[in-house]
């Protein structure tokens, strides 16, 4: 096949933009010509530390001045873009559709709400290609709610008819195809595939010196450990003051919160660990590498998850794979957990994440079987080396549908 991958940025630091690259690396070892088109602005300008992070791969992006370039082992079209804020919005991006997107079998976009994904759902209609959406949570109520205005704006143009025109729809979790249905999609569309991690990425931990770096030492402060960006829709304002009541019970506990986010947002988060107290308790790291994330999560006792709205969330994934057991929203979509007994799905309030936390960590044969259980759970559902059969599979399945129905 020769798949079409679109997105706002080249891969990124965590999470869905991370798992983007490992598909499109699977998929070629299977044989499969792949090509991912991104706009060539900066993909992470509302966060500075990523901004920063990401300037040597859009460095790349320009100077290839519109044609075809390998990023890591990944062929990357960049499309030229004159506005982040206006959705990357890329001028010649309807032009460079028209030209380019019959020569795939199949495209497949990672994400909504930007330019390029809009204008090329409706080319990839008109010029016969079946087209997939990946919306990755974007239209779950949360997500929804960041400028909102807009987005009902860009609705009303192309999503709803997205919803009617579109080949089929990428799920990564129950409330997502719950989602799909309610705006309109059809239930043979929609295919669920999940996450999937490389299990022996986990395995192997090495001191990358960030303990010492924030002075934590395990043994004498064990510590809960949240990581993802830092934004509204993570809820860790919930996570502050559960932590609040549960510093009472447990004061030799610390709290360490990795990510980045807006300078403002950042600040308010901090402002209130200072409000509540807790700020002597609560470290927060910042931007840092994939291997200082494996050692903080394989050091960690919980991995605490208090998103308004995630599906099915990478990093949940990633701790499980270190035998970190999970106290996690329901509205993050892990059902998977409980049925595993990986950890402890719980409501979105403090008193709820309170209570989680507090009953895996007086019981030590409990916390200790989770984390057996963890691992259980990655080896059966969620290793990539089976997610990307799974993606061949879904995307032949559209193709062979598509063809019939043309």
């Amino acid at each position: 096949m020769k798949i079409l991958f679109v997105n706002f940025a080249v891969g990124g630091f965590a999470g869905d933009a991370v798992q983007m690259s490992l598909i499109v690396r699977g998929l070629m070892d299977l044989g499969h010509k792949v090509v991912v088109a991104v706009p060539d602005g900066d993909g992470y300008f509302f966060d500075k530390s990523k901004s920063k992070k990401y300037e040597p791969i859009r460095k790349k992006i320009l100077e290839a001045n519109g044609k075809i370039i390998e990023i890591e082992g990944v062929s990357i079209l960049p499309i030229h873009c004159i506005s982040e804020k206006l959705g990357y919005y890329c001028p010649d991006a309807a032009k460079i559709g028209r030209k380019i997107l019959k020569d795939f079998d199949i495209v497949y976009c990672l994400n909504w709400y930007y330019h390029l994904a809009m204008t090329f759902s409706n080319i990839a209609h008109e010029s016969k290609v079946p087209f997939v959406i990946a919306a990755m949570a974007a239209f779950e109520n949360k997500a929804h709610d960041l400028k909102n205005t807009r987005k009902r704006i860009l609705d009303y143009i192309y999503t709803k008819k997205l919803f009617k025109t579109a080949s089929g729809f990428h799920s990564v979790g129950d409330i997502e195809t719950e989602t799909y249905r309610k705006l309109g999609a059809s239930k043979e569309k929609i295919f669920r595939v999940d996450h999937g991690v490389i299990l022996e990425k986990f395995e192997d931990v090495k001191n990358t010196g960030i303990l010492e770096k924030f002075k934590i030492v395990p043994e004498k402060n064990p510590y809960l450990y949240n990581v993802g960006r830092i934004d509204p829709k993570k809820g860790l304002e919930i996570l502050l003051h559960a932590f609040s009541k549960i510093i009472v019970k447990y004061p030799k506990l610390l709290l360490v919160i990795t990510g980045t986010g807006t300078d403002e947002y950042v600040a308010k988060i901090k402002s209130l660990s200072k409000e509540l107290h807790i700020e002597k308790s609560v470290i927060f790291t910042g931007f840092i590498s994939e291997e200082e994330k494996i050692e903080l999560f394989k050091s960690a006792k919980i991995h605490v998850v208090t998103s308004h709205s995630d599906v099915h969330t990478t990093t949940a994934i990633e701790s499980m794979a270190c035998g970190t057991p999970v106290v996690i929203t329901k509205t993050s979509d892990f059902p998977e957990i409980d049925e595993y007994q990986a950890g402890i799905t719980v409501d979105t309030d403090p008193n709820s994440v309170f209570n989680a936390v507090d009953e895996l960590l007086q019981d030590g044969k409990k916390l200790k079987k989770c984390a057996e259980n963890s691992k259980k759970l990655i080896q059966d559902k969620f290793l990539l080396k089976n997610k990307i059969k799974e993606y061949e599979k879904m995307f032949e399945e559209i193709i062979k549908d598509y063809k019939i129905k043309s």
